[in-house]
C-alpha cells in the first residue's frame, strides 16, 4: 500500500530524515555553534556525525558536502527510492510489489475517475485481497482452489484483455499502464475507452466469486473513467 500512495518505507524515510539533518547542517550560517564545529566533528569516527555520514543516501552524495545544492540532493532523493524500489521488486520476496508500477509514483487507481466499488476491486487486486483470505474453491471449477493464478485463467484474462499468454498477470501489467497524468493522448483515451470496461467487468466477476454471492450493477462499468476520457477524444 505504500508504494501506490508513494509513501517510502521507514527505513528509507530513516535514511532521508538522516540526510536532511546533515545536509542543513552544511548550510547553517557561518555564526551557528554547529558550523564551527563540524571542521573538527566530521572525521570523529565515533561522533554521531562521522556515522551519519557512512548511511546510504549520503554516501551516494559528492563527498564535498559544500558542493551539493538543493535541487541535487532532492536529485539523489528521488534515485535513492527509485532504487530501493528496484531492488525489493527484483528480490524475489515481494510477489505483489514486483506486480506494481516499476516508478515511485503516486498509483493511478487513486485518483482517476472511477467508482466507489471500481476503486475498491483495483486497489484489492494490487494488495492480493481480491481474490484473498484463505483460498476456497472455485465456484466454477470446484476441483480449484480460487486462487489468483487460478482467476487469471478461470476468468479468461489473456483472450478478453488481448494480452500474450507470456505475460503472466495480464491486469496487473494494464493497471500498470493507467494515464498517470491528467492528460492523455487521444490514441491512448481511444484505446482505454475500450480496455477499461473489460477490466471493471471482470474485476466485478471476481468479486462475485470471490464472496460467491450476485453484486447489482447500478450503472456500466467504468462509465466515470469513460466520460473522463471523452474530453481528450
Amino acid at each position: 500500500m505504500l508504494h501506490l500512495a508513494k509513501l517510502p518505507l521507514m527505513a528509507d524515510r530513516v535514511h532521508i530524515l538522516q540526510a536532511q539533518f546533515l545536509y542543513r547542517s552544511l548550510h547553517l550560517p557561518d555564526d551557528a555553534l554547529l558550523c564551527r564545529l563540524i571542521p573538527h566533528i566530521r572525521h570523529i569516527r565515533g561522533h554521531q556525525w562521522f556515522l551519519l555520514s557512512k548511511t546510504l543516501l549520503w554516501q551516494s552524495l559528492p563527498s564535498t558536502g559544500e558542493e551539493l545544492d538543493k535541487h541535487m540532493f532532492k536529485t539523489a532523493k528521488k534515485r535513492f527510492l527509485q532504487q530501493s524500489l528496484e531492488k525489493r521488486q527484483q528480490s524475489g520476496h515481494y510477489k505483489l510489489l514486483s506486480s506494481c508500477r516499476r516508478s515511485v509514483s503516486l498509483d493511478p487507481i487513486l485518483w482517476l475517475p472511477m467508482s466507489y466499488a471500481e476503486r475498491s476491486r483495483c486497489i484489492r487486486w494490487r494488495l492480493g485481497w481480491l481474490p484473498g483470505g484463505k483460498p476456497h474453491p472455485c465456484p466454477k471449477h470446484p476441483t480449484f482452489k480460487f486462487t489468483r493464478k487460478h482467476a487469471i485463467t478461470c476468468l479468461n484474462m489473456h483472450q478478453r484483455l488481448y494480452m500474450p499468454e507470456t505475460i503472466t498477470d495480464p491486469l496487473s501489467f494494464l493497471l500498470n499502464m493507467l494515464p498517470s497524468r491528467p492528460s492523455v493522448p487521444s490514441n491512448l483515451a481511444l484505446s482505454w475507452s475500450q480496455r477499461w470496461p473489460v477490466i471493471c467487468s471482470i474485476l466485478h466477476e471476481l468479486d462475485q466469486l470471490q464472496h460467491v454471492t450476485v453484486i447489482p450493477i447500478t450503472y456500466p462499468h467504468g462509465q466515470k473513467l469513460l466520460e473522463w476520457l471523452k474530453h481528450f477524444l
